[in-house]
């Protein structure tokens, strides 16, 4: 049974790669040819597993388009 085990475990792990690497493959081809499949699939994974750093990103974003705002404020008053 154990010898069972030390044959099949590599083999099992070797076959879960490829399969995740040929979903990969499949996802990707299918976001080169903008397929809702792949969209859906994003936005079902986002779902579940969303960015852990999302509130810094968002005030990332508004930081910047704050500062680039400012900018061209005053750049437009200089005119």
């Amino acid at each position: 049974m154990k010898s069972l085990l030390v044959i099949h475990l590599p083999f099992l792990v070797w076959l879960a790669a490829f399969c995740l690497f040929g979903f990969f493959v499949m996802m990707y081809r299918c976001a080169k040819k903008q397929k809702g499949l792949a969209i859906a699939f994003g936005m079902f994974v986002q779902m579940f597993l969303p960015d852990p750093k999302a509130q810094q990103t968002i005030e990332f974003a508004v930081k910047a388009k704050q500062k680039e705002s400012k900018q061209t404020l005053q750049a437009k008053e200089d005119d």
